[in-house]
């Protein structure tokens, strides 16, 4: 028999055995720490101007010669998504044939190929959603188009729902009727009055506590898993980034926020070096590319927008502009911080091969979260073992083209993170 038949047959088992194990790890049951406990671990280095992980997990300080053995004998597998499109649709229906796939210039033979809606490799689905006090207005039409996207979802994908308090709404699942039970529950305490505060606002059952970079910096770090498909969602005005770590500090109506022993730049690591898709959603009025003449008009209708939020009736409002007004200066600084925050947003998105969009009106949810599922459906899983296996830690640059269509365009992640001989 030809050498390379056995070899491309031997692939193809390894493939196989992968997709079956990546199944099984998905229908076993799991047990973890209280979500978000991986984010207590970390202490600020002040000098490096980083977060620092001060304390592991018992089983991640396990330095036995059986554990080191078992990495060394591990064999490096690249598995990366990639939709192709040309200027105006998705193109389905190729074939592993139809890609060509390089990492730093040297050409890589494929071992695995899947395309989107190929139930044999699973999808394990993450919505981390703010219902922050600024996010009401988009709460409601969210939820109902979440609940659609759920019921379209194929019968051996999971999800799981993270709230913008660093909380698991509910863990991984695949049943259907509990998820959207859980997003009922989260709108029905977003919107329940329970009366008035001492200042005339509006007073919720309860509302998320805007910490939804840190929610999905524990997504990142304790819900994505190297064996599945892994997709999250984002949805947020993100205006938590303005005031992690390594953001100047906030001396206006955010500086009450916890200060976190993080910076932006450890959660865009985290998101780098996972194998997470994200598509972020970002609900508020579009900042980012507005030209400059026009920022601060659009800047001072969010801003008005976000404060008119906190209050249950438009006489309330206009007694605390009266008082607090929006003045040029107050504008400027804000509409600089959000602005910071969507391009933070937008960021995570496209470093992972997703993709970001500006949910401004309620009505525009329907139409993005269908968006998301016709992503998620067209994507094709494309594995490699690289040939080069050295452990080195650094990034390894990947590009997948598709072969003689130079007009196609092939979106994805740009490489990955090698793992770490240490």
């Amino acid at each position: 028999m030809n050498i390379s038949v056995i070899i491309r047959r031997s692939l193809f088992v390894i493939a196989i055995f992968l997709l079956i194990s990546a199944q099984l790890s998905a229908q076993s049951p799991r047990k973890r720490e209280k979500f978000g406990s991986s984010l207590k671990r970390f202490k600020w280095d002040e000098s490096r101007k980083t977060a620092v992980e001060t304390q592991k997990k018992k089983a991640e300080k396990s330095n036995s010669k059986q554990d080191e053995e078992a990495i060394k004998l591990e064999t490096l597998f690249v598995a990366l998504d990639v939709t192709v499109s040309d200027s105006s649709r998705f193109v389905a229906g190729l074939s592993k044939d139809d890609f060509i796939v390089t990492e730093e210039g040297q050409p890589e033979q494929i071992a695995s190929f899947t395309t989107g809606d190929d139930a044999r490799l699973p999808r394990s689905i993450i919505l981390v959603i703010d219902y922050s006090g600024s996010q009401l207005p988009y709460l409601q039409s969210s939820v109902s188009a979440a609940k659609t996207l759920i019921q379209k979802l194929a019968p051996t994908d999971e999800m799981a729902i993270v709230t913008d308090d660093v909380e698991l709404l509910i863990d991984f699942t695949r049943d259907k009727a509990r998820l959207s039970a859980a997003l009922s529950s989260l709108l029905k305490q977003a919107t329940a009055n329970k009366g008035e505060d001492l200042f005339g606002r509006f007073r919720p059952e309860r509302r998320g506590q805007t910490l939804q970079f840190s929610a999905l910096f524990a997504a990142l770090r304790e819900l994505v898993r190297d064996d599945a498909r892994s997709i999250i969602i984002f949805q947020t005005d993100g205006d938590e980034a303005f005031t992690l770590r390594d953001q100047p500090e906030s001396d206006d109506y955010l500086s009450n926020l916890p200060r976190r022993e993080y910076g932006l730049a450890d959660i865009y690591a985290a998101a780098a070096r996972s194998r997470a898709t994200i598509y972020s959603l970002i609900t508020s009025e579009r900042l980012l590319g507005i030209e400059p003449e026009k920022l601060y008009e659009q800047g001072r209708r969010l801003l008005a927008r976000v404060e008119r939020a906190r209050y249950a009736t438009d006489e309330e409002y206009e007694r605390h502009a009266r008082i607090f007004p929006l003045t040029d200066a107050k504008v400027k600084l804000l509409t600089d911080r959000f602005l910071r925050a969507q391009t933070a947003t937008a960021r995570v998105a496209e470093m992972t091969g997703g993709w970001s969009a500006f949910f401004e009106k309620p009505e525009q949810a329907v139409a993005l979260y269908e968006r998301i599922l016709d992503d998620i459906f067209n994507r094709y899983a494309i594995g490699y073992y690289p040939t080069n296996t050295v452990r080195d830690g650094r990034f390894r640059r990947v590009k997948i083209e598709a072969r003689n269509h130079p007009e196609y365009i092939v979106r994805g992640r740009a490489g990955y993170f090698a793992p770490d001989s240490k």
